[in-house]
């Protein structure tokens, strides 16, 4: 049985990206199978600002956790990259981040000053279907009521190889309907099992029209 993880943090920043808008042929798109996501914390940085005949020192505050991340690449959906597994960067505000909990992810990756980078809360958590192929469990990014007329993209019925499912005994009534709608999750002995969902071409296009 295959464990969604619930974080209602993600709900929103999942939504969010930290590098905004990326050309097409600079984001690296890629399948990934975990293998390690690693802590890296980053020493405090110092900035000084000339005022006047004032010197004004300011410590430079790291806001967001740092974590070097190492993964199987496998399958390329956008972009290029020729080895069989990628080391990125990821930032996040709140701890691990989201798709480290999972090990078989759809990452956006995107280029700087010769290093990659994880764009931020951007992912979808993946599990084999019945037929070989990938796809990830209805998505949360449907009930953000922001994006509501820009999406086009719907979700369907899936069968998945394995159960996909989630605890939800700790969720109040509202948080289940909110996180767990049916049809799209049917509710069984305090688990919510996925039953509509997308695969990896609808999700990229989710991607694009809820970035």
């Amino acid at each position: 049985m295959k464990t969604i993880a619930i974080t209602l943090v993600t709900l929103f920043l999942s939504l969010t990206s930290s590098f905004g808008q990326t050309s097409k042929d600079s984001l690296l798109v890629f399948i990934g199978e975990k293998i390690e996501v690693k802590y890296t914390p980053e020493k405090p940085s110092s900035d000084t600002t000339i005022l006047g005949k004032d010197t004004v020192i300011t410590v430079g505050l790291k806001l967001d956790n740092r974590y070097r991340a190492k993964y199987k690449i496998l399958q390329v959906i956008n972009g290029s990259f020729r080895q069989d597994t990628i080391t990125f960067t990821a930032y996040d505000h709140y701890g691990e981040p989201a798709f480290s909990k999972f090990k078989t992810v759809l990452l956006f990756v995107s280029p700087h000053k010769g290093e990659l980078y994880h764009e931020k809360y951007q992912y979808f958590d993946l599990y084999l279907t019945a037929d070989n192929k990938w796809a990830s469990p209805y998505s949360r990014r449907y009930t953000n009521d922001y994006y509501k007329d820009k999406v086009t993209i719907r979700p369907e019925k899936i069968l998945f190889k394995e159960e996909v499912s989630a605890p939800i005994s700790h969720l109040s009534e509202d948080q289940r309907k909110t996180l767990f709608p049916k049809p799209y999750f049917d509710i069984k002995n305090g688990n919510a099992i996925a039953i509509y969902g997308n695969y990896v071409d609808d999700l990229i296009k989710l991607q694009k029209q809820t970035n």
